[in-house]
């Protein structure tokens, strides 16, 4: 009979966390637990992301919830980014198992796998959406090409858990692209904290990557994640290249501001007028060039004149086509938390919401009328309850593993002595 496991999260929507619990249910699989979408299970992993504050607070709320269900703590396992980044809440919250990212193989004394965490390729083929339609399955071959970043931006935790930019190797990266081919997908997601940073670090550049990964299939679309403005400046000509010649079909730019004081707070020093000078270039030259950019809204420091230096831009902006406008607030252990002159927080609020209102259709953000919180309305990014079960999050098919008897025999001989140990 196979043990069962829940996987849970809070965020659904961020593409290297999907790949991550994919990543965990492909390994559970592999050594034959049965993946269930309710607690009456005998472990449960929180597959946790930390981007912020409101995050945590969910985690706080999965843990309440298996605390009234008297659910034994030794039996429950969080993982991910929240791990690291909340570290010293967990610590006084939390008894049970915390594994770090890149310490992944310390599950497998904990589930006695007998197909280790380090024999587990990476999850290519995603279930974003779980109400995709059939028609939609399939369509995109997600590939990581880096994890962390220059650690600079002043709002963010994230780095604390990802650290500095680590590229993969571009073999590794081509093999995986090769097997896209092979299957006959022309979609491709080129995915990295940092996307445009790819190479920094081992003597090379995501331009070099992209042209050797167009040379092997200049029909594959490929797709990127966020674009840092540093990278919008110094691969500008490159980047305009690859847009007229069809490579780079749409960009998400981490814009975060438009006022060079405001940019060089956020850690993220530029010269505004330029970047914007780059931007209108590609979409002058490209009629239907999709563009979409996030903003923060009353980041310590942006006085009523800053703010409505802002509006006045997107008043006339005719280059985003979506707009994600968040509403600043503290996360524990960020730089921005030190800054001085911060904005009250209904002040936030009523900039956030005027400033959807001005952006109107280009807003992606849906105003939720009975939130009193900032950090609520800016950070809805999963359900309403605190968790979402993980299940069936990839499409590709687990092998069958081959074992030998003796680990059979002993995972025979577990299940008998445990026979019944769930985790109440």
């Amino acid at each position: 009979m196979k043990r069962k496991v829940a996987i849970v999260t809070n965020n659904l929507h961020c593409e290297r966390h999907v790949q991550y619990y994919a990543t965990i249910e492909k390994y559970l699989r592999t050594n034959g637990w049965r993946i269930s979408e309710d607690f009456q299970v005998e472990k449960i992993i929180i597959a946790a992301c930390g981007f912020h504050d409101a995050m945590y607070e969910k985690v706080l709320g999965i843990l309440g919830h298996l605390k009234k269900i008297h659910f034994l703590e030794k039996n429950i396992i969080i993982m991910g980014c929240l791990a690291k980044t909340h570290e010293q809440g967990l610590g006084a919250n939390f008894n049970g198992h915390r594994i770090l990212l890149d310490n992944e193989h310390l599950l497998d004394d904990i589930i006695r796998a007998g197909v280790p965490f380090s024999e587990i390729g990476p999850v290519n083929r995603l279930r974003m959406e779980r109400e995709a339609g059939e028609q939609e399955k399939g369509k995109m071959f997600y590939i990581k090409i880096a994890r962390g970043c220059l650690r600079k931006c002043t709002f963010c935790v994230i780095n604390k858990a990802k650290g500095s930019i680590r590229s993969v190797p571009v073999p590794a990266i081509v093999s995986q692209f090769e097997m896209a081919m092979a299957k006959g997908i022309k979609k491709v997601f080129l995915m990295g904290e940092d996307t445009f940073a790819y190479g920094i670090d081992i003597n090379t550049t995501i331009i070099k990557l992209i042209e050797t990964l167009v040379a092997l299939d200049p029909g594959m679309q490929l797709n990127f994640g966020y674009l840092h403005i540093r990278w919008l400046q110094e691969y500008a000509e490159d980047i305009i290249s690859l847009c007229r010649r069809g490579i780079i079909r749409e960009l998400h730019i981490g814009l975060q501001h438009v006022n060079d004081k405001m940019l060089k707070r956020m850690g993220r020093p530029a010269v505004f007028s330029r970047l914007y000078e780059i931007l209108t270039t590609i979409k002058k030259e490209i009629p239907g060039f999709y563009m979409a950019a996030d903003i923060i809204v009353g980041f310590p420091g942006e006085t009523k004149e800053i703010f409505n230096e802002m509006v006045e831009f997107f008043n006339h902006d005719r280059c985003f086509n979506k707009i994600r406008h968040s509403a600043y607030s503290d996360v524990k252990g960020a730089p921005s938390t030190r800054l001085k002159d911060k904005i009250p927080p209904a002040e936030i609020r009523s900039r956030w919401e005027y400033l959807g209102k001005i952006l109107g259709d280009r807003s992606s953000f849906i105003q939720v009328d009975d939130t009193s919180r900032v950090d609520d309305t800016t950070y809805k990014l999963t359900q309403e309850k605190d968790y979402t079960f993980c299940k069936n999050t990839f499409l590709e098919s687990v092998e069958e593993t081959v074992v030998t008897r003796d680990i059979v025999e002993a995972a025979s001989n577990i299940l008998e002595e445990e026979k019944g140990d769930f985790g109440f």
